[in-house]
């Protein structure tokens, strides 16, 4: 009669999340440096979220986009396989072939291919300016890609010169696109979206429903903001952040 350690653990389907981050020259300074340290920081309870759930393996894969687009990572990996590298913030938004970039790698052929299968990807979108290229026909192609439909997707507006309508029709509707005033804003709101989006995507019985992704990710932009809010309202510091500091 077999043990128990003859007994293979069952074999979970990837759920991938995917940063999407604009490092164009206005990104330089306090913008791209609090992406990089909350990425940092958030990737250990995102390996935890993985480790503990029984549905779903987290990965993760980053896709920077300036003058051009190109991967961070060359593949999904873990989260504790995450290489923290520096982003360099120049160059213009070419946020049309960071889209061109993504309907490749939304494939089961390409980073969605996985021995027991893939969930519905989450695709968090970081900008502060307005594209500089022909973003309308690379959105227009990616729209067709059925992994995208699916997919939860929230995008941030980084400041105030950020197009939001841009945004707003990467990531469905204008109520999946957040503004972010301050530095310690966007940082709190990238490790509180990385953790909300992986805790509800990477579980079967809410990926497999029949909800529509647009009304999942308007919820789940919800309550980002409202545990963002609430994070900032716990720390006495928060009185003092200016709107301003970039």
């Amino acid at each position: 009669m077999p043990g128990l350690d003859d007994y293979a653990p069952a074999v979970r389907k990837v759920m991938t999340l995917f940063y999407v981050i604009d490092t164009s020259g206005s990104m330089e300074g306090s913008k791209i440096g609090q992406v990089e340290s909350a990425l940092e920081e958030v990737m250990q309870t995102l390996q935890e979220i993985s480790d503990e759930s029984d549905d779903a393996e987290i990965k993760i894969a980053v896709l920077e986009f300036a003058t051009g687009a190109s991967w961070v990572t060359p593949e999904p990996v873990p989260p504790e396989g995450y290489r923290f590298q520096p982003f360099e913030a120049c160059g213009v938004t070419d946020l049309g072939a960071a889209c061109k970039e993504l309907d490749k790698k939304l494939s089961r052929n390409e980073f969605l291919k996985t021995a027991a299968g893939a969930y519905p990807p989450v695709i968090l979108l970081f900008s502060d300016g307005g594209p500089t290229d022909n973003w309308e026909s690379g959105l227009e192609t990616l729209k067709k890609n059925n992994w995208f439909k699916r997919s939860i997707k929230i995008a941030f507006a980084i400041g105030d010169d950020c197009d939001k309508t841009v945004l707003a029709q990467f990531s469905g509707s204008s109520e999946t696109v957040l503004d972010v005033k301050n530095k310690d804003q966007l940082r709190l709101m990238i490790e509180k979206a990385s953790v909300i989006t992986s805790v509800f995507a990477s579980h079967s019985s809410t990926v497999d429903s029949d909800t529509d992704p647009v009304e999942i990710s308007k919820q789940l932009a919800q309550d980002v903001q409202t545990q963002t809010q609430e994070a900032m309202n716990d720390d006495p510091s928060a009185a003092d952040w200016d709107e301003s500091d970039w």
